[in-house]
């Protein structure tokens, strides 16, 4: 180390300018590897963006195929046309779907690979500038009492002494840019952990489109065996069923999730009283809250304490003591293997939720306090949430988006979740139709 103050002081040239060299050196070393690293995942990226947008390209032309069809009088032909059509979207959604889960992963990954790349940058440069301030410190320090002593300027001296703290303070300076950097890859991980959410909403997605397509599958079946493939014969089924109200009328509202089911009548009477509350049409609603049960196989299956999110849990226990249950024996949702459960009740509000909600409920009910494995206060629970959402325009469109937001929150408009708003439309229509037999 002494030789190279000698070497230094020989060729007169300032500490600190190896301390800043260095510096740079290493910020111009990282960002090299990072380029090198982030091109392949950048590529990737656009080619999964490619390929997700082209998926969609098909499917909004099946989605307007439908939409035709379904304009059409029904007949055998369009009847079995819109189901290949509904058929062939839901595959389609499941393709883009998977490619979304895929491209969130990489974001996963790519994200986790650049804290790792951060920290060990900082950690480095931390080592670094410690190195040179002590460097800096005693040399100048250790020449500053020499200068003194010696026959040099006073000018000089200070000069000198000017040069160095000038050298500390763009040192510490760089160590605030440090700290902000990593504030804001702080920041960074928050990103990441919603996204980790949203990849949890995607797997819970493509579960709800498979299950759509084997359904649609049974359908077209079932259609082709009632029928022997005979224009004559469809009509036929069409009247009688037009014509029995009577069976409609006692036909199962079933909400398999959470092991209920009423005859559609009596899910209608609950749904026409949430309808005149909130303004949400009764055939929307049942087919929202029939989407939100049916779909989980292991809704009201899980406890508190082993399935549900730490963030909720606090608002779990507050709902149940205001209700005098005990939260170890209340059913809430199983949490699947990826995500979390705790969804609680035929409308499946999360319990941090429904709190949002419960002032809004007890005011239209009168039940103090609401009670979430209530039907009538589940029930227009859901409607105050889709109202707000604005479903109570009674607009398709309206409607759709509401459905939307019901599932996928703020990223509603993310066209990878499309598939679950169409699905309760289509369910809801053919709950309208029931209604429109019965309620003459």
């Amino acid at each position: 180390m002494k030789k190279i103050f000698e070497f230094r002081h020989e060729l007169k040239i300032p500490k600190w300018c190896f301390a800043v060299l260095g510096f740079f050196c290493l910020i111009f070393s990282l960002f090299c590897i990072q380029e090198v690293w982030a091109s392949p995942a950048e590529e990737l990226k656009d080619d999964l963006r490619q390929q997700i947008d082209e998926l969609q390209s098909q499917i909004n032309d099946y989605r307007q195929n439908i939409k035709d069809l379904q304009q059409q009088g029904r007949t055998l032909k369009r009847d079995v046309a819109l189901l290949n059509s509904k058929i062939k979207t839901a595959e389609l959604e499941i393709k883009q779907t998977g490619l979304a889960i895929k491209q969130t992963e990489e974001e996963i990954s790519g994200k986790n690979l650049e804290l790792g790349q951060a920290e060990l940058k900082i950690g480095r440069e931390r080592k670094i500038l410690g190195d040179y301030l002590r460097l800096i410190n005693d040399y100048d320090q250790q020449n500053l009492i020499e200068a003194f002593l010696s026959d040099d300027k006073l000018s000089d001296i200070f000069e000198r002494v000017s040069s160095l703290e000038s050298i500390q303070r763009e040192i510490q300076e760089s160590m605030e840019q440090i700290k902000e950097f990593k504030a804001v890859l702080q920041a960074d991980k928050q990103v990441l952990e919603d996204r980790r959410g949203e990849l949890n909403q995607l797997k819970v997605l493509q579960q709800i489109q498979r299950q759509a397509v084997a359904a649609q599958q049974a359908d077209k079946n079932n259609l082709l065996a009632q029928t022997n493939g005979q224009e004559s014969t469809f009509q036929k089924l069409l009247v009688k069923a037009q014509a029995d109200a009577a069976s409609i009328r006692k036909s199962l509202y079933l909400l398999e999730g959470v092991g209920l089911s009423m005859s559609l009548e009596q899910a209608y009477q609950y749904a026409k009283k949430a309808s005149d509350l909130t303004g949400v049409r009764p055939a929307f609603l049942l087919a929202v809250l029939k989407k939100e049960s049916s779909w989980g196989e292991k809704v009201g299956t899980g406890t508190w304490r082993q399935d549900m999110h730490s963030r909720d849990k606090t608002a779990f226990v507050q709902i149940c003591e205001k209700l005098g249950l005990n939260p170890d024996t209340t059913p809430v949702s199983k949490k699947p293997s990826y995500g979390w459960g705790g969804a609680m009740g035929p409308a499946q509000f999360l319990p941090s939720v429904w709190l949002q909600y419960e002032d809004r409920v007890r005011q239209l009910t009168g039940h103090d306090p609401p009670d979430p494995w209530n039907i009538e206060d589940a029930f227009v629970a859901a409607g105050v949430k889709l109202a707000h959402g604005g479903a109570n325009a009674r607009t398709e469109n309206a409607e759709w988006k509401a459905a939307q937001i019901y599932f996928a929150g703020s990223r509603w408009n993310n066209p990878t979740y499309y598939f679950y708003g169409d699905q309760v439309m289509d369910l809801a229509g053919v709950i309208q139709e029931q209604l429109n037999i019965i309620i003459r």
